[in-house]
């Protein structure tokens, strides 16, 4: 009984119509270039965790033996060295022992019989103090990281809006070829009818022929109908994809009864719009991304033009038995100092970093520009749109009323079977094209749904 009544769900799950969100669910779950892109992710934690290497905790050491010479000794030692965040400040702290004979020229390798332990930091004060490579490299593969959900933003926004309209494309599909069996279904109803009154001597046998001639042209239309929405529906089947990922088509019983209503589009909302894609718009985000990444390399620039100056401090105590002069503490503490006198390179680096960011300036000028005019343009083509679909439902009833007014004349003898077959082919014809103007109205709501970001408020892959 259980398994009956999941089977039955199941088959009236699938009996719903394929919504939107269905579909788009679809394109992130298994569309193979969403895949790819995401890839883009993987690729900017990679990065940012390089990046984190640097402050990896570094372990060094060394060891030899001369035991042919004048001198005799052995020598080992181990270094435990970490950059940090803090100013630039490394820290470090060892252990070594050096024992034997040593040349005067090596003495400082000699320790007491139990080795010497050292400590110590190394801070700069000017150079490197505010930022350096290391916390540069962090800083901007971490906006990398940041970037990289905007590129997929971007791909997706293009792959959900050519998915939308080839939904509203398999939707009008399956819509013409309701109108044109029931086109072709007229002339087969009036087809006994006519043969009938021409039996009674009241209509010549012609009408019977040209209307066979009619069913004949409408099975035609049916026929290219169907191939139209197969063609429709193999399309979607690219965006819409089964659990293992492969294209399905759907089925028929997926399809739309109606389009939903057109609805206008307000200046109000569409001034709401403008300005949310001006911040949600992947272009411009990556652009103040890629911005904000030059910026860091633009401190780090003006940071190699300043001069080298550290300061640092060392403490080391030597333990067990030996020269005397290698007990006690040592503690020593000094300032370094390095700059070049020209200091070209840091100053060409400031030169190019400054350019960089005046490029990227205007291409963000430019972006938002095309932003404004993608908006503009695609809230005038929701709005034509709109405006043709109610022109079109004008046209659609005034040939349905001139229809029924040729039927009614074919009726009482006053007109032809030609005349009824042009009144209604003149009726699906206006039928096709308000279903065209339904589709197009929705396909145009898909361009300014990308162009205002709105597709991206689904929950993404």
């Amino acid at each position: 009984m259980k398994r009956l009544i999941l089977l039955l769900s199941a088959a009236a799950w699938a009996a719903e119509p394929l919504s939107i969100d269905e579909l788009l669910g679809s394109v992130d779950r298994a569309f193979p270039l969403i895949e790819a892109v995401v890839a883009e992710r993987q690729l900017a934690e990679g990065a940012a965790m390089s990046a984190r290497g640097e402050f990896d905790l570094k372990l060094k050491g060394e060891a030899r033996s001369q035991q042919f010479g004048f001198y005799r000794n052995e020598f080992a030692k181990g270094l435990l060295e970490q950059n940090t965040t803090l100013w630039g400040t490394t820290v470090y702290g060892g252990y070594r022992v050096g024992r034997g004979t040593f040349g005067p020229y090596d003495e400082k390798a000699l320790t007491l019989s139990g080795g010497e332990w050292s400590g110590g930091f190394r801070t700069p004060l000017l150079q490197d103090r505010k930022i350096d490579e290391r916390r540069a490299g962090l800083q901007t593969t971490q906006l990398g990281q940041q970037g990289a959900e905007f590129t997929i933003s971007k791909e997706r926004l293009k792959i959900y809006k050519t998915a939308l309209k080839q939904y509203w494309e398999w939707v009008a599909a399956g819509r013409q070829i309701r109108v044109a069996k029931d086109l072709l279904q007229l002339a087969e109803q009036r087809n006994q009818q006519l043969e009938d009154t021409v039996k009674l001597g009241q209509l010549a046998p012609v009408e019977v022929t040209d209307n066979l001639r009619a069913i004949l042209q409408r099975r035609s239309a049916v026929v290219n109908a169907e191939r139209y929405l197969q063609g429709a529906g193999i399309e979607l089947s690219l965006f819409f994809r089964n659990a293992a990922g492969d294209p399905q088509q759907p089925g028929a019983e997926r399809m739309l009864t109606t389009f939903p209503e057109p609805q206008t589009l307000t200046p109000e909302q569409e001034a709401n719009d403008l300005a949310g894609a001006m911040t949600a718009r992947p272009e411009i985000q990556s652009l103040l991304i890629k911005r904000q990444q030059q910026t860091v390399e633009a401190r780090l620039a003006k940071n190699q033009v300043q001069p080298q100056l550290d300061v640092f401090f060392n403490y080391s105590r030597d333990a067990g038995t030996g020269r005397t002069s290698r007990k006690g503490n040592e503690i020593e503490g000094g300032l370094l100092f390095e700059m070049p006198a020209q200091r070209r390179k840091a100053l060409g680096k400031v030169t190019q970093v400054d350019a960089k960011l005046t490029m990227i300036d205007a291409e963000l000028r430019f972006a938002r520009d095309r932003v404004l005019l993608d908006v503009q343009d695609a809230a005038s083509a929701v709005r034509a749109a709109y405006q043709v679909v109610g022109v079109v439902r004008e046209e659609l009833k005034a040939a349905r009323q001139l229809e029924e007014a040729e039927r009614a004349r074919f009726d009482l003898g006053d007109s032809t079977q030609f005349f009824v077959n042009q009144r209604e082919l003149a009726t699906a014809d206006a039928a096709f094209r308000e279903i065209k103007s339904l589709a197009d109205y929705h396909k145009a709501r898909a361009e300014y749904a990308a162009a205002t970001a709105r597709l991206l408020e689904r929950k993404g892959p």
